[in-house]
């Protein structure tokens, strides 16, 4: 009735990590430091994209820093960060730019329509 001990391949098949080689939850990977920072040309591009409701200028000029931003984050992305807030500065600025750019527009028009009116009677 008495079996012999298992011998040491069927003991415990789970074989441990190496100490010092282990990565739990939530560990940061070995050989990574933090992300860069952002760069100040991707805040500006933040900037600019959320003020782009003041004026359609400032807008496009988001628009312009966030793609500056960009490119130098995919260029150098160890040493420039801020890719995705670039990109939502970009995009805030493009929509914000661009209604601002139909309202002068319509405020034009209705400055020449009256404008016009005018001279004619």
């Amino acid at each position: 009735m008495n079996s012999p001990p298992p011998g040491p391949e069927q003991q415990n098949p789970f074989q441990p990590p190496p100490v010092g080689s282990y990565q739990g939850y939530g560990a940061p990977v070995l050989g990574q430091g933090p992300p860069p920072p952002a760069t100040g040309e991707a805040v500006a591009a933040l900037v600019c994209g959320v003020l782009g409701w003041t004026c359609c200028l400032v807008g496009f000029v988001g628009i312009y820093l966030g793609a500056r931003a960009r490119k130098a984050a995919r260029e150098d992305p160890s040493r420039y960060g801020g890719e995705q807030m670039a990109l939502v500065g970009m995009i805030l600025g493009a929509v914000l730019g661009g209604v601002q750019f139909l309202i002068a527009l319509l405020y034009l028009g209705i400055f020449a329509f009256g404008f016009g009116a005018a001279l004619i009677k």
